[in-house]
């Protein structure tokens, strides 16, 4: 979509230090072991998404936050023109108890969102 409208992209991710665990051990885990692990999951999350723009020719720009999904985008959202959010289309009790991410940015966001299933 991207390349076909000849846009920017920013691909951002979002690490909720709250779903960082506790050690193996029972201790919690220290800052930089949090931040270790949440550099790597981002690494992991981004390189398929910077090797695609690349292939494209889409220019493309990364970042990494910290916090709640739903909060830390919608917070973002007033500086871009579409943000474009994957759902892991949960239901039932799941979902009420979760909450849901996608759902929350469609409801805040202060530009338009678009959907993207999976398939």
């Amino acid at each position: 979509m991207a390349k076909a409208l000849g846009s920017e992209l920013t691909a951002v991710t979002v690490v909720n230090g709250a779903d960082v665990q506790p050690n193996a051990f029972g201790g919690d885990v220290s800052q930089e072991e949090r931040q270790m692990i949440t550099d790597k999951s981002s690494k992991a999350a981004l390189d398929y998404v910077k090797s695609v723009a690349e292939q494209e020719g889409v220019k493309l720009e990364v970042k990494v936050l910290a916090g709640n999904p739903a909060k830390e985008i919608v917070k973002i959202s007033k500086d871009y023109d579409l943000i474009i959010c994957g759902s892991l289309g949960l239901t039932g009790i799941t979902k009420l108890l979760l909450g849901s991410v996608s759902t929350a940015i469609v409801k805040y966001a202060d530009c338009s969102v678009l959907i993207a299933r999976e398939e």
